[in-house]
């Protein structure tokens, strides 16, 4: 058996990790569904609706902290979960109303994604208590990691399938049964995933009690100065990553048609993002169950193939014809999937090992939030940049970018490493 998987021996985990399955596999049928009504309602103008949900996470995640860490992280998760699920169905009863409607499709948007903010950390302080065994640390982590992936890989499929039996809005009834499947396996395993001798973090409220937040999670990035870096670096990348993936292939999908057999439209789409979900899986399989000799150096390499493949769907849709063009877009977005957990898993796990309980949370929201500025940034600039430079080219441009970060990060961390009596803790 690979590592990854022994985790799963644990029950406990299993269910968790069930739970998270349904939730995420919802979540990426939801973002798929979004995306594909906002560039039918409003065109270009897309971006907005996912910048409406970085702003979100970003308020959420500045804001929120000083409450947030006072809940059990077993509590905050259930009810996130099951708050998520009422959200999903809004837009899903206002269409029965008002027909589709933006403004009610933002405001879920923007719900889900600040909920985001809620759960995420009080799952990975979870972590090292669902599996105090430091040695397993990388494998539950891939394992965790895995769900998120395998989900970029069912969710667009699921989507593909759906498409000729279910009207797009529905697509948000089966995401919030998700939500409440997971919510339900969380509440199972509850007394498993939080710390009795652990006393909540008290501290000032209101704005000066979310400075307070603030500021304590960047004196912890400025402790474990590695750990800080390849955290911000993540962040930041998650912002061209989400323009890229989200939002330029399903304008060029409209733009360029792609087509093989039946597939194509919504189909096409969900097969382009779903392969590249399988490309995130198979990645996820060797980074979570292998240790890298360089592991800083080679969390970088990730970037490299991410941003190869982005750059690479661009070249597809320009000068390949149908019906060539969505298997070479989908071998493209295979390349890119493939790269992001050699970065993720290694960081995570550094995280986890480094700092303790509320620390984790703390940083890894802060993470969060800046990663939200950077996705609120990108998404904001994709509309006059679709506009100005076509969906097509700003993949390409966004793909470049990655793949220099990629670059400059594996020769910089390959010097370090080079030189292990300097490396930086």
């Amino acid at each position: 058996m690979l590592p990854i998987f022994r985790p799963l021996k644990d029950p406990a985990v299993a269910t968790v990790w069930s739970g998270l399955a349904a939730s995420t596999i919802g979540e990426d049928l939801f973002r798929v569904a979004v995306v594909w009504i906002a560039a039918e309602q409003i065109g270009n103008a897309a971006g907005y609706v996912n910048a409406a949900q970085y702003g979100a996470m970003l308020v959420a995640g500045l804001l929120g902290a000083s409450v947030i860490d006072r809940w059990r992280a077993d509590r905050a998760m259930i009810w996130a979960k099951y708050a998520s699920a009422a959200l999903a169905l809004l837009p899903v009863a206002g269409a029965y109303v008002w027909g589709v409607s933006i403004p009610l499709l933002v405001l879920s948007v923007m719900g889900i994604a600040a909920l985001r903010m809620v759960f995420t950390p009080a799952l990975q302080s979870a972590v090292p208590v669902l599996v105090p065994d430091r040695d397993a640390m990388q494998a539950i982590n891939g394992l965790f990691d895995a769900t998120w992936r395998l989900a970029r890989l069912i969710g667009p499929m699921l989507a593909a399938v759906l498409n000729s039996i279910l009207p797009v809005i529905h697509f948000l009834s089966v995401t919030a049964a998700g939500f409440v499947l997971s919510g339900v396996a969380i509440w199972a395993v509850r007394d498993r995933l939080f710390d009795p001798t652990h006393q909540p973090q008290r501290g000032r409220g209101g704005l000066h009690g979310a400075w307070d937040a603030l500021v304590d999670g960047a004196r912890l990035m400025r402790r474990e100065h590695t750990i800080g870096t390849l955290l911000l670096v993540n962040a930041l990348a998650n912002g061209p990553w989400s323009v890229a993936l989200q939002l330029c292939i399903a304008l060029m999908v409209k733009q360029h048609d792609p087509r093989l057999f039946d597939f194509e439209g919504l189909a096409a789409l969900g097969l382009i993002i779903g392969v590249s979900g399988a490309g995130d899986v198979a990645g996820n399989l060797i980074a979570g169950s292998v240790r890298f000799r360089r592991p800083l150096s080679t969390m970088f390499l990730g970037y490299v193939a991410m941003g190869a493949g982005f750059a690479l769907i661009a070249v597809a849709a320009w000068v390949l014809p149908n019906p060539w063009m969505l298997p070479a877009m989908m071998a493209a977005g295979l390349l890119a999937g493939f790269g992001g957990p050699f970065f993720f898993i290694p960081m995570i796990t550094r995280l986890q090992t480094a700092y303790r309980g509320p620390e984790i949370a703390r940083v890894f929201r802060l993470r969060l939030a800046v990663m939200a500025g950077s996705m609120l940034i990108f998404n904001i600039a994709a509309t006059p940049l679709f506009d100005l430079l076509g969906p097509t080219l700003t993949e390409f441009l966004f793909g470049l970018l990655i793949l220099a970060l990629g670059i400059g990060g594996h020769f910089y961390f390959g010097r370090i490493e080079s030189r292990p009596a300097k490396l930086p803790t």
